[in-house]
């Protein structure tokens, strides 16, 4: 009776762990062959599902540790701190497990303090003009080699209602905008053989989209001339000429009261009242 209850217990306990958790087989093979000191073997294993298996992001940390500790045992210190590197480069925060030696460790310190400064990894996304034509560019720069698999760009466009992507092997892929040029916003990923994500960045829409594409915030301002206004109803003229005749009706008068006045002085001993 224990033992049927054993066995169904060590089936319910099988059943329970994720599948997820289990590491790639030949990377257990090769971890097997470094315990048993047997470091050709597991070097020959670890490149072999590097180059091959496809490995999870976390399957490849552990296969660039386990690897620059099998260099370090053959005395391969470029190559170990080749690995160290792709480690820092995923994930500046990791921590090498139990197997790894003093030397290996102050290596990896090393390593991860100059990968901290300027020489860290950088996914770049830039819009650049091809051949006159408006193309989207993502670039891992500054990355170690046997790492980045592939890199995936998409792009929003038309206000969101649709998405374009495109996705190469290598470091670097592109995609070609619209004739116009605008874009919601860009993002990209470089990722494992497997689809893994190492490394991810974004930009924001080309333009903003409450102006107008024919809108320029740089232009010169215009100033227009007199002749480039509308022509619009000018009341000056008819108060010049109202004052005109106002003139003209005073002159008048005092042509005619200066002609009286004449008349007037002819008449002696006469009164004249001029009004």
């Amino acid at each position: 009776m224990f033992t049927r209850v054993g066995i169904i217990a060590l089936f319910a306990c099988s059943w329970a762990v994720p599948a997820g958790v289990q590491a790639h087989p030949m990377l257990d093979r090769a971890v097997a062959s470094y315990e048993e000191a047997n470091f050709k073997t597991a070097l020959h294993t670890f490149d072999a599902a590097a180059r091959n298996a496809d490995l999870s992001v976390e399957e490849l940390l552990e296969l660039f540790e386990m690897r620059a500790l099998v260099h370090h045992a053959l005395g391969d210190e470029v190559a170990m701190r080749a690995d160290l590197r792709r480690l820092s480069a995923v994930r500046p925060s990791y921590q090498l497990g139990r197997l790894a030696p003093p030397p290996v460790r102050a290596a990896f310190e090393e390593v991860r303090k100059a990968n901290g400064g300027a020489l860290g990894v950088e996914l770049r996304i830039e819009e650049k003009s091809l051949d006159g034509a408006p193309w989207m560019v993502a670039r891992v720069l500054r990355v170690p080699e046997e790492l980045v698999d592939h890199v995936t760009l998409q792009c929003s466009i038309n206000n969101d209602s649709q998405t374009i992507s495109r996705t190469s092997q290598g470091t670097s892929t592109r995609l070609q905008l619209p004739e116009s040029g605008d874009h919601n916003g860009c993002a990209a990923t470089a990722r494992t053989r497997q689809g893994g994500v190492l490394f991810s960045a974004a930009v924001d829409a080309a333009i903003p989209l409450q102006l107008p594409r024919s809108a320029n915030v740089f232009e010169t301002p215009r100033y227009k001339s007199r002749s480039d206004e509308p022509k619009a109803k000018k009341k000056w003229p008819w108060i010049v000429a109202a004052a005109a005749v106002v003139v003209a009706g005073g002159v008048t008068a005092g042509i005619v009261i200066s002609q009286r006045n004449k008349n007037s002085q002819t008449d002696v001993g006469g009164v004249t009242v001029n009004w």
